[in-house]
């Protein structure tokens, strides 16, 4: 399915929330691929519609958040019952005057399936609804998420306005899918967010250059759709630094373009790149190393060579592992490539940054 298409579906999710189908949205792709980008749009399409949104992380806590916090909170603004209640009250007047202890209509310790069924009750009659959503979904508490589920279905059941919405990493996805506390998952509508078809890119990139009042000509466009090779991340980044390179007033040419490849690469390493393959072990990235010697996919048997690890079956393991972190990919039997493009170009040129540091300070250890 298209990126418009889907975008379409999710419009129609909140016109018509009789319907369930888009009210469990899982979103699923590798770094880059616009998961986060589709998320916010979902959310956009909730919020035009007149839905709460409740966005959060998943990070350890999320349910005390969620009931300490995010729906308190909305029971007080949106629900026709008092949002305090006198507990006791001090009759001594001091220095500060007469004192009250006072507490929370809804304390902590108020159920989620309570407060989320007392909230859409207080919207429902609007023609409103709650949605959550939670980007990383692969690093949440999968206890957390089995008391979520049961919350999901009891509203599927009483057809309740509440939505939930996610997005995160494919090979982790797949395995929580597998999971025994994620069946709501399982049901969920589930969207695998992929590379954009190459006439996609070019209408994009030119529609980004016509945003910032430009025209680009057809050789310099073609340029840029082969080098972004459908990465979304790359589209606005490419488009963006070609008009700032054309200093004149004409269409974008391949000059421009050329420059704003090189720009766009820089930003990629600095926000992808770097973040993706900073957390990684130095075998993990021994491993990249030894992928990064081919320009296309990498044989595992000769990156298993080149690693010189015996059994062979070790590199294997490096490989599953990087591969669920989202970071290489399968490109047919035997052969693996990176999920990000110009992954290995960022590898060659740090390391050769990095030996190229190590000799300095060797050479100036030796100096007399």
């Amino acid at each position: 399915m298209g990126r418009d298409e889907l975008l379409d579906e999710f419009d129609e999710a909140f016109a018509d929330s009789m319907d369930p189908t888009g009210l469990t949205v899982l979103l699923s792709g590798q770094r880059g691929m616009g998961k986060t980008v589709l998320l916010d749009a979902y959310r956009h399409a909730a919020e035009t519609d007149g839905w709460l949104v409740i966005t959060e992380s998943s990070s350890s806590g999320l349910l005390d958040r969620l009931t300490r916090d995010h729906l308190p909170r909305l029971l007080q603004q949106y629900s026709g019952n008092p949002p305090i209640q006198l507990e006791s009250a001090d009759l001594e007047v001091g220095p500060v005057g007469a004192g009250g202890s006072w507490t929370d209509r809804y304390p902590a310790e108020s159920t989620l399936r309570s407060q989320v069924t007392e909230l859409t009750d207080a919207l429902a009659p609007r023609g409103s609804g709650l949605v959550l959503s939670i980007d990383e979904i692969q690093a949440a508490d999968v206890e957390e998420l089995r008391k979520l589920g049961e919350i999901v279905q009891y509203a599927r059941r009483e057809a309740r306005p509440f939505a939930f919405a996610a997005a995160g990493l494919s090979t982790p996805i797949e395995e929580l899918l597998d999971h025994e506390g994620t069946t709501f998952l399982r049901r969920a509508d589930h969207h695998n967010v992929g590379r954009v078809d190459r006439p996609d890119v070019r209408t994009a990139i030119a529609q980004t250059i016509a945003d910032g009042g430009r025209e680009i000509d057809a050789q310099a466009l073609d340029r840029a759709a082969n080098t972004i090779e459908g990465y979304p991340f790359m589209i606005q980044l490419v488009g963006y630094h070609s008009v700032r390179n054309q200093k004149d007033g004409g269409p974008v040419a391949s000059a421009a373009v050329a420059a704003g490849i090189d720009a766009a690469r820089r930003r990629l390493g600095r926000h992808v790149h770097t973040p993706a393959l900073r957390p990684l072990s130095p075998v993990d990235r021994t491993y990249l190393l030894a992928m990064a010697q081919e320009d296309g996919p990498a044989r595992t048997r000769v990156v298993a060579e080149r690693l010189g690890v015996t059994p062979p079956q070790y590199a294997g393991e490096y490989r599953r592992r990087l591969i669920r972190d989202g970071i290489i990919e399968p490109a047919g039997h035997g052969f693996v490539r990176f999920t990000i493009p110009y992954t290995g170009d960022h590898l060659r040129e740090h390391a050769a940054h990095d030996a190229l540091g190590d000799m300095n300070g060797h050479d100036s250890a030796d100096r007399p």
